[in-house]
């Protein structure tokens, strides 16, 4: 990385010092994305698994029978175990089935005080029922891991992240008048899912024309209408993939604007001003409320309406967030998408948006972190 962070211990270590505070002797977690977050391991459309983690670091993983074999060749924990039967769609209740093969785990069967947390309905209290030992909630402390990456994480939302340029090319190549909306959001996420190798999870903001000053879906989605001469196509993309999210926002033009093309402009420099304020010990209500303010002064007659941006990771739309009521202190590590965005009603709307890491001397653009990325944007 070209970056510094100041160095903290991983996430395991982390979790692991939590335990011996509170003189755990393992801790189980619930559901894909915990179990993503503290062992990497992430299948496109997996059934429900569950981590067990030793205070020594052991980690043994609980997945579907029909999933033991690639868990096991994938190598992210030191033991996997199977439950149910081989087959699809035959049990109605695979969480009974996942509880009692995690109680059956013998640091689990043997242990007086387990931490529990939980993606799954009931699965927590299922866990506490079967076995003898005295249940702490370990989702608090899950939640604070999350909200700083270690550098396994960067270089997976970076994937991912990368995955979005691609769609926004995509968009670019194909941005002409005649061209349906459906038709370049169809386009961006054939360009990412190639790309990858693999299935991906694909959200995206396609809008053109007067249907962009409507900000974005769910008010509009990408649909039959035809692109114009000259009309702004605003693409806000998130891609997933091997369970962490990448986020763009970019403004295209149909032939050329020189309106809107003057908007994005600006609003670049006001995305360059955020990032200087990524700073430990900024909030996001400071940060929300800089980017509005100068959102509204420079464009008279413009709405913004939404956020100045958020943070990824597991999901496309994590704490902390830019908005007036988050005042949770940034901290090194955290990565957060900025997007500024002005909207005219009945004419545009212009938004961009990319991806930064915080650090001691500002927001560092996560392509910029790593040395050797090309990706474009």
């Amino acid at each position: 990385m070209r970056i510094s962070i100041p160095r903290q211990p991983h996430r395991l270590e982390r979790l692991r010092a939590w335990m011996e505070n509170e003189k755990l002797d393992c801790t189980v977690v619930f559901g894909a994305d915990n179990v993503n977050h503290l062992c990497g391991y992430w299948r496109y459309f997996g059934g429900p698994p569950a981590l067990v983690v030793g205070r020594d670091g052991e980690r043994t993983l609980v997945v579907t029978r029909n999933e033991e074999g690639i868990a096991s060749e994938l190598g992210f924990a030191d033991e996997v175990i199977g439950f149910g039967e081989r087959g699809f769609g035959l049990d109605l209740d695979p969480v009974a089935g996942l509880t009692a093969s995690v109680a059956a785990v013998p640091v689990v069967a043997r242990a007086r005080r387990v931490g529990v947390s939980s993606e799954l309905p009931r699965a927590d209290v299922r866990v506490s029922d079967a076995v003898s030992a005295n249940v702490v909630d370990a989702g608090d402390v899950l939640y604070r891991l999350r909200l700083i990456k270690d550098e396994d994480e960067l270089e997976k939302i970076l994937a991912s992240y990368e995955l979005c340029w691609v769609s926004q090319q995509a968009i670019a190549e194909g941005a002409r008048p005649g061209i349906r909306e459906i038709e370049l959001y169809t386009a961006a996420q054939s360009a990412a899912q190639i790309a990858s190798g693999g299935p991906i999870e694909f959200v995206c903001d396609l809008l053109s024309g007067p249907n962009a000053a409507e900000v974005s879906c769910p008010v509009r989605v990408a649909g039959p209408r035809a692109v114009e001469t000259g009309d702004a196509i605003l693409a806000d993309i998130v891609v997933r993939t091997s369970g962490y999210c990448g986020d763009t926002a970019e403004t295209h033009v149909a032939g050329s604007n020189a309106e809107v093309e003057a908007v994005r402009a600006e609003l670049l420099g006001i995305l360059d001003g955020a990032r200087a304020l990524l700073v430990p010990g900024a909030n996001g209500s400071d940060i929300f409320r800089d980017v509005h303010e100068r959102i509204l002064s420079t464009f008279p007659g413009g709405e913004s309406p939404h956020h100045g941006g958020h943070a990824i990771g597991l999901t496309g739309f994590e704490d902390p967030h830019l908005i007036p009521s988050d005042v949770t202190p940034l901290e090194p590590g955290m990565v957060l998408a900025v997007e500024p965005g002005v909207y005219f009603p009945g004419r545009y709307g212009v938004r961009v948006e990319n991806v930064f890491v915080v650090t001691p001397d500002g927001g560092v653009e996560l392509r910029e972190a790593f040395r050797g990325s090309d990706a474009g944007g």
